[in-house]
């Protein structure tokens, strides 16, 4: 399971909800995930323009954007996670029906599936993931 993008909203919501600076290594440490992993994905985040990153002695990552103009597909583009699921590659067997036909129907089914992944995480922003947390934790 590929937790990149989980990880990756966590530290922006951090970052949106504290509205401070932040080290990768507290970043990492408030995920509890190995730091080299957590800077990883950081860097995927400062690439795609969503984090700003500051060097030096006082240096560290914040938001490049106001989290109502971050949306969830935002950072799941600049993640780049692996699609919903996989379509196997074996060779199809041409007498049977299924097996000469279930590549192309499970392709259109992950075309189809991706789209509507996509267009939920585009409804939703950062801001309104922080306004979530902070009403449970109420």
């Amino acid at each position: 399971m590929n937790t990149q993008f989980s990880i990756a909203v966590h530290v922006l919501a951090a970052i949106a909800n504290y509205k401070n600076t932040f080290t990768s290594e507290v970043l990492a440490g408030g995920v509890n995930a190995n730091p080299v992993f957590v800077k990883r994905i950081l860097v995927k985040l400062s690439k795609a323009k969503l984090l700003k990153t500051t060097v030096g002695k006082y240096g560290g990552y914040n938001l490049a954007r106001d989290p109502k103009n971050i949306s969830l597909l935002d950072i799941y583009s600049a993640i780049n996670p692996p699609s919903a699921f996989a379509i196997h590659t074996y060779p199809e067997l041409k007498w049977c029906i299924v097996s000469s036909n279930i590549k192309d129907v499970m392709g259109e089914i992950l075309i189809s599936s991706q789209e509507a992944l996509e267009n939920d995480l585009k409804r939703t922003t950062l801001a309104d993931v922080v306004s979530s947390i902070r009403s449970k934790s109420k």
